[in-house]
């Protein structure tokens, strides 16, 4: 019997780990590990991602002031990248690159993102917003950018969401507006998985065959304040 052609998906927040340092050495190994299909990295550097694969980013203006090789997010692909876009204003900016990629499943659309934390700009950065309003409108931004989408491709949305799910402890109007932009797919991490429950989701209109989590420790330092996942896809 033939087996089922499948997807494999990964994120993880690295936490601005540097290239050069040991932890930065052993994120990248981590990441290389995973062997994924796709790959969304967030708060990250390129230099942290396996060599050969084809990158887009969202950019290097969220309003925190610009550093060179620093990313919010960051798509690493084994085949190409078509059709890349970014939000490039607003809450989004910087947040949230999508584009295109085949698989062994087939062609899919990625949407990678690093939607903003509950204080984002509150007493840091640009200083002129409220708590949760960045992460409101970043998510308005995504819904205006996925309803154009093609319904016929299936979609992976990936990435910091910065809520977990189902709601623990964030306001119901926040956890409601999540699942409202994200009711079209399936949220794979959501619920009580191995070092969660987790805010880096990976959510699709596809099946999940499997899940694995790592934590973000190792024996010698810190990795990251998150766990990663990886989750492995099928059409149904």
């Amino acid at each position: 019997m033939d087996r089922t052609p499948e997807i494999t998906v990964a994120t993880w927040n690295t936490a601005w780990a540097t290239v050069g340092s040991r932890r930065g050495q052993l994120i990248r190994q981590r990441l290389t590990d995973t062997d994924a299909d796709v790959l969304v990295v967030t708060e990250g550097r390129r230099g942290l991602l396996a060599e050969g694969g084809h990158v887009a980013d969202g950019g290097d203006d969220w309003g925190y002031g610009r550093e060179r090789d620093r990313r919010k997010v960051l798509l690493w692909s084994q085949q190409p990248l078509t059709d890349v876009e970014r939000i490039t204003t607003g809450a989004g900016a910087g947040r949230v690159v999508t584009a295109m990629t085949t698989t062994p499943a087939g062609p899919i659309r990625v949407l990678a993102v690093c939607i903003p934390w509950s204080n984002a700009h509150v007493s840091t950065g640009r200083k002129d917003a409220a708590v949760w309003s960045e992460h409101l409108e970043c998510l308005d931004h995504i819904e205006a950018l996925v309803s154009g989408l093609d319904a016929d491709i299936p979609v992976v949305i990936a990435g910091d969401m910065n809520q977990r799910v189902p709601r623990v402890r964030q306001p119901v109007r926040v956890a409601s507006r999540l699942a409202e932009v994200l009711g079209r797919w399936t949220v794979h991490t959501a619920g009580d998985v191995e070092h969660g429950p987790l805010i880096d989701h990976v959510a699709s209109d596809l099946t999940c065959a499997g899940l694995r989590t790592w934590s973000g420790t190792s024996p010698e330092v810190r990795l990251s304040d998150h766990s990663g996942v990886m989750c492995t896809l099928t059409r149904a």
